[in-house]
């Protein structure tokens, strides 16, 4: 589900920006080519202009597009992501870990969830840290962590929840590429999407 724009908000923001400008709507239409009745339902939140509109409009107001639109924007209630359909981020080799998110249409999130494909044979770990807290599960093969000076084994079906300022690697420990969910959070002391970078060279 996609965001989408506070359409009664932007009417009202229009309206107050003629208003303030002292335009009526026929002296509006004469700048823009619009009819009436276009920029009366743009006012009262019942049209959804296209970017060009908003720019004709802009130009007709004396503001930038920027100023009618800022702020406006509605997250989503919810994103489905269908299984294999997440983007990938990553090396696309044999070689190189891949991270499938999952969560891409929801913008300025507390969790940042992926699944992490770690391929067979690799044999140094790049650790990896960043603020706030980190959940992972294994769906398949067999993976080690490293985490500080520890060594974790994990099977499918094991997790680990930590706290992911300890330098930490993730690779896959069998003979088989490895699948792990792993869903970093934000935390009152940091936000867990400056790790985004870091994770994906995690295993390399």
């Amino acid at each position: 589900m996609a965001s989408t724009v506070n359409l009664a908000d932007l009417g009202r923001r229009v309206k107050a920006v003629r208003i303030a400008h002292r335009m009526t709507l026929d002296e509006v239409v004469t700048r823009t080519g619009f009819t009436v009745s276009w920029l009366s339902k743009l006012e009262n939140g019942q049209l959804s202009p296209s970017l060009e509109g908003l720019v004709r409009l802009a130009d007709a107001l004396q503001c930038g597009v920027d100023s009618l639109v800022e702020g406006l924007s509605v997250p989503p209630r919810f994103v489905r992501v269908k299984k294999g359909a997440g983007r990938l981020d990553g090396s696309r080799s044999k070689w190189g870990p891949v991270a499938e998110q999952l969560a891409d249409g929801w913008h300025a999130r507390a969790m940042d969830p992926e699944i992490l494909h770690l391929p067979r044979s690799v044999t140094r770990l790049r650790p990896e840290n960043h603020q706030g807290e980190r959940f992972l599960m294994v769906l398949e093969g067999d993976v080690k962590i490293t985490y500080g000076d520890d060594l974790i084994h994990l099977a499918p079906g094991d997790s680990l929840y930590l706290c992911a300022t300890v330098p930490h690697a993730i690779a896959a420990a069998g003979r088989g590429t490895a699948k792990v969910l792993s869903v970093s959070c934000d935390t009152p002391n940091g936000h867990a999407g400056n790790g985004r970078a870091a994770k994906r060279s995690a295993a390399r």
